[in-house]
């Protein structure tokens, strides 16, 4: 009985031996003639050409780098009375100037310097809710020859200012006013990587090692920043890793190498 399935399994094998040489036929060797080499390219086939840059995003980093003159007086109004009067006087997307905005500005990276500008789509909202301007133009400057809504910059800029102290920071108002009308609506994110890209810091400045380091030495000064990952790493399968499984080779419980057993490195 047993002999007979070894033939069977030697037959199978040997039929699909055949039908893979027949669906695909063995290359041409280097030697024939016939075959023309092809030279691999590694330059890209439409590269980008010098200096060029997208003309919305050129547009959008030199809008954000300009100085707003700072609102000192806003004309207080009630909300519902603002959203009224915004719709009365026809203000909506088509009065964007700005479609695109690159949100960078030091009011923002005072303290810190973590993560990236953001790219925020001004009229991809605005359409969103409707045209209603006033749910993130919520004032607008007490001076009435002033346009009726100015960038957010204008109004919330230096943090914790002594001589404004009953107005939140450019930051705050940026993270308030976005988490919080995503929180409310049940979509949009509100994650910090989600909206920003991390700001890697440069380890040449960040990294002391000496000149040939051990990878002991050089696992130690990883972990000296990041713990947490060192951590994490430690109950991870890669870590873990015992070896042979009773599942796939010989189907036996014995560890032949692993992390957890007889590890390849340290590091």
């Amino acid at each position: 009985m047993k002999k007979c399935h070894i033939v069977r399994f030697a037959t199978t094998v040997a039929m699909v031996s055949v039908v893979s040489l027949v669906a695909h036929p063995r290359p041409a060797s280097a030697s024939d003639s016939s075959v023309t080499e092809i030279e691999k390219v590694r330059a890209s086939r439409c590269p980008r050409p010098e200096g060029w840059v997208a003309p919305d995003q050129a547009a959008a980093v030199e809008y954000s780098g300009q100085s707003q003159p700072f609102v000192e007086d806003v004309l207080m109004e009630d909300f519902p009375l603002r959203q009224q009067r915004l719709r009365r006087i026809g203000l909506g997307t088509k009065d964007i100037e700005h479609s695109y905005l690159w949100l960078e500005n030091p009011f923002v990276n005072t303290f810190e310097d973590t993560y990236g500008p953001v790219r925020f789509m001004h009229s991809q909202h605005a359409s969103t809710l409707d045209g209603d301007c006033a749910t993130c133009h919520h004032f607008r400057p007490a001076d009435l020859e002033a346009p009726e809504t100015v960038a957010c910059r204008a109004c919330h800029q230096r943090a914790f200012d002594p001589e404004n102290q009953g107005r939140i920071g450019l930051k705050a108002a940026y993270h308030g006013q976005c988490m919080g009308c995503h929180e409310d609506l049940g979509k949009g994110p509100v994650g910090c990587t989600e909206c920003h890209r991390k700001n890697v810091p440069d380890h040449q400045t960040l990294v002391r090692l000496p000149s040939e380091p051990t990878p002991l030495q050089v696992t130690q000064e990883c972990l000296r920043c990041h713990a947490d990952s060192g951590r994490e790493m430690l109950s991870s399968a890669h870590w873990l890793w015992q070896g042979t499984s009773r599942f796939t080779v010989e189907h036996r419980f014995s560890v032949g190498c692993g992390k957890r057993t007889t590890a390849l490195n340290n590091y």
